[in-house]
């Protein structure tokens, strides 16, 4: 497989193995797109939660539980940061 980094890319991940982080630049670059995969996947699990977290209210409003839009912001914004 044939892969090109942008001029910066390569210098980024050159300095970091320059600078003894890995052990080459292979590595550097399997590190980097591992990283990128897991955020990806962290950011799918917080939508997912997001959305569960939504259902929940919409449920708990048409049962007539009801909280204040503010105080519902505020939990959510809390649970997430």
């Amino acid at each position: 497989m044939d892969i090109f980094l942008s001029p910066n890319i390569e210098r980024l991940l050159r300095l970091k193995v320059a600078e003894g982080l890995y052990d080459s630049l292979n590595e550097a670059i399997n590190a980097t797109l591992n990283i990128a995969l897991n955020q990806e996947c962290i950011s799918e699990n917080r939508l997912e939660m997001l959305n569960d977290d939504i259902q929940e209210g919409i449920l708990a409003a048409d049962a007539g539980n009801m909280i204040e839009a503010y105080d519902f912001l505020n939990e959510l914004k809390n649970k997430y940061e």
